[in-house]
C-alpha cells in the first residue's frame, strides 16, 4: 500500500497557509516519485501508487483551496484530474488482466483461445491508456505548481 509521505519542517506555530504549502509539496513530490516506474510500463505497483499519491494531491487541495489564488487553483485541480483520469485506465487495465490471467490458469482448453484474446485486447487497451498518460504529465505544468505553492 501507498505510504502517505512525510511532511518536512511542518509544526504547529507554523502559519496555516505555510502549513498548507509544506503539506502540498509533500504530497505533490510523492505524486512524481513513482513516475519513472509508471513510464516505464510494467510496474503495476508504481501504478497504484501514483494513484493513490494523485487522489491525496486532490483531496487536499479541495482542503486548502482558499490559501491559494482562485483562477490558478482551479486549473491546477482540473489538470491533476485529468492526470488522475488517465491514470486510472492503466489501474484498471491492470486490475482487469489480473484478474483475467486468473482465469487463464484455470480454463477449460476450449476457453483459452478466448481468454487469451481477451488478455491481448487488454493489454493492448493498457498500452494506449499509458500513453495518453504520459502524454497528460509531460503536458501538466509542474512549474506553475510549483510557483503556485511558492506564492500562496
Amino acid at each position: 500500500m501507498a505510504k502517505a509521505p512525510r511532511v518536512e519542517g511542518l509544526s504547529a506555530q507554523m502559519p496555516p497557509d505555510a502549513a498548507a504549502r509544506a503539506i502540498l509539496r509533500a504530497l505533490f513530490d510523492a505524486v512524481l516519485g513513482p513516475a519513472p516506474l509508471v513510464l516505464r510500463g510494467d510496474d503495476t505497483r508504481a501504478v497504484h501508487d501514483m494513484r493513490v499519491a494523485i487522489r491525496r494531491l486532490r483531496s487536499a487541495m479541495v482542503t486548502f483551496a482558499g490559501a491559494f489564488p482562485k483562477r490558478r487553483w482551479r486549473a491546477l485541480r482540473a489538470a491533476t484530474r485529468r492526470l488522475g483520469t488517465k491514470l486510472g485506465e492503466v489501474r484498471d487495465a491492470d486490475v482487469h488482466l489480473a484478474a483475467l490471467r486468473a482465469v487463464l490458469g484455470g480454463a477449460a482448453a476450449l476457453e483459452r483461445p478466448g481468454v487469451a484474446y481477451a488478455i491481448e485486447l487488454l493489454g493492448a487497451r493498457r498500452r494506449r491508456a499509458l500513453a495518453e498518460f504520459a502524454i497528460e504529465l509531460s503536458q501538466f505544468d509542474r512549474d506553475v505548481f510549483t510557483q503556485t505553492l511558492a506564492d500562496g
